[in-house]
């Protein structure tokens, strides 16, 4: 069945629908507000659905946020009552997995400054290079030696990645067969701001894989291992009351459905209608929406 536009359900079909799930998980970038702009109504949803009785939580692709600037987004777009463990993003997801698959073991971080502080704010050992000098052939060799090895390289959204920081990375690898490549997001393309979408970081781990033959352990969506992770986290016991909401097909919709949740597509994001429509029947929607306030119509639709 193609899907729906949920203000296009009728009145008795919309109310069926806000009663199908009691928790609704959502993506941030492009749902809930743009990585440089702001979306329309969005905190006016949140709050709404709250008011309904629903919980929410959040879950990004984007680790180059501390919590704190989560927090002041979700405050700047009045968004009310979020917590800091209602926000889940792939550093999270790496802390959570080195605690429970590699205590105490040094790592090689390619991420960003604030991904890093919050590595030291866990207690996880970590090595990383922020190259201030120019540099020639033989600082080059410098930077690359191999002082102490590490268990694993860690690979996210870094918009400060250099040559060099790579080089070190893909170095690690080749000198260490145990070493693990461990990667947060995998998103092709980022949509920034109103009409900007840039490309994504995956093709630099592409970069990595191509040199060291290694494949990586996703912990970002649409990893299974993350979805596994919320259900543990938030306590899910039937996947089919939960919600995921998404601007993008891979990323949200097909991870929103391979763990057992209902799906909507809100088109604020990098995605049109057109591109939904030409989706393989696996990447579509169970429902979609214009945007995320597109709730506030409908909540008051069915009062």
């Amino acid at each position: 069945m193609a899907p729906r536009h949920i203000l296009e359900l009728s009145v008795d079909e919309q109310r069926r629908f806000i009663d199908s799930f009691d928790l609704m998980i959502s993506d941030c970038d492009g749902v809930v507000w743009l990585l440089v702009g702001w979306i329309p109504g969005t905190g006016e949803a949140i709050n709404a659905l709250k008011n309904a009785g629903k919980s929410i939580k959040f879950v990004s692709n984007n680790s180059f946020r501390t919590d704190e600037q989560y927090m002041e987004k979700f405050d700047k777009i009045g968004a009310r009552n979020v917590q800091h463990d209602d926000i889940v993003h792939p550093v999270k997801s790496i802390v959570r997995y080195l605690h429970q698959n590699k205590p105490g073991q040094r790592v090689y971080s390619l991420m960003s400054l604030e991904a890093n502080e919050t590595l030291r704010k866990h207690g996880i050992e970590y090595e990383s290079l922020q190259i201030k000098e120019h540099l020639t052939s033989a600082t080059l060799v410098d930077y690359l030696t191999i002082e102490e090895p590490v268990d694993a390289v860690l690979f996210d959204i870094h918009l400060d990645l250099s040559y060099v920081e790579l080089a070190k990375a893909i170095r690690h690898l080749q000198m260490n067969e145990n070493c693990q490549l461990i990667a947060g997001g995998s998103d092709v393309i980022m949509p920034l701001a109103d009409n900007l979408n840039v490309a994504g970081f995956y093709d630099f781990l592409q970069h990595v894989k191509r040199y060291t033959d290694r494949e990586a352990t996703f912990l970002g969506k649409p990893s299974p291992i993350l979805g596994e992770m919320l259900k543990n986290m938030y306590n899910i016991e039937d996947p089919s009351r939960c919600i995921f909401v998404g601007d993008m097909l891979v990323q949200d919709v097909q991870f929103g459905k391979s763990c057992g949740f209902q799906s909507l597509l809100v088109l604020s994001g990098s995605l049109t209608k057109d591109d939904m429509d030409a989706a393989p029947p696996e990447a579509q929607p169970d429902y979609y929406a214009d945007s995320l306030a597109d709730f506030v119509q409908l909540l008051k639709n069915v009062q």
